[in-house]
């Protein structure tokens, strides 16, 4: 055997390794699933989760349609966040992207839909509402109306910050957080959006 034979022959082998080692690594984190931290972020992502009980608040209209209106502030919100419908962040740059995007395909027969003003995400936060949020092995309370379902913890606005950053919303502490536009290679702002319109 020549030594380029040799040479591919290695190759091979080395590659069936890898898909070997790999396959049964993914295998043994799916057995495993119950580890602290990737079983805590599996199941944060899918384990089933009872209905919440409905707040009743009649300042909330769910219409049916996917969005929810807010007759206090004359707002309709999308009722589902990206992270709950997608099970993916956005930097604040995509963020445009995706508004762009819905307002191409009329979400909800709609066309002016838009990231909301820190102002405008702040009045969805309510203190004595809870919401349970898990994310790895951490648990934390989402203080938002239970007509939006499990929602995400941290939004984006449309308000800049210097140059680089955006202003986002945290429904967990009620503050608002500068993050970087372009939200780094892995989302560390862990921000997502919730669509909104003005209705009067």
């Amino acid at each position: 055997m020549t030594i380029h034979k040799k040479i591919r022959c290695h190759k091979r082998w080395v590659i069936l390794f890898l898909l070997t080692f790999f396959a049964g690594l993914g295998d043994l984190q799916a057995e495993n699933s119950s580890d602290e931290i990737f079983g805590g972020q599996i199941l944060s992502m899918t384990e089933e989760k009872p209905p919440l009980a409905p707040s009743n608040d009649p300042r909330f209209k769910d219409n049916d349609d996917g969005t929810v209106t807010d007759l206090q502030e004359g707002l309709m919100w999308k009722k589902i966040d990206l992270y709950q419908e997608k099970k993916i962040w956005s930097s604040w740059e995509e963020s445009q992207k995706l508004i762009e995007s819905f307002n191409k395909e009329a979400y909800a027969s709609y066309s002016d839909w838009r990231l909301p003003t820190r102002k405008e995400l702040k009045s969805l936060y309510e203190e004595d509402k809870n919401i349970p949020w898990k994310y790895y092995w951490t648990e934390n309370v989402i203080h938002i109306d239970p007509i939006f379902g499990y929602s995400h913890c941290c939004f984006w606005s449309s308000e800049l910050y210097k140059k680089k950053y955006a202003w986002g919303f945290n429904y967990i502490g009620g503050k608002d957080y500068p993050s970087m536009k372009g939200g780094g290679q892995y989302h560390l702002s862990l921000s997502t959006i919730r669509p909104v319109r003005t209705v009067n």
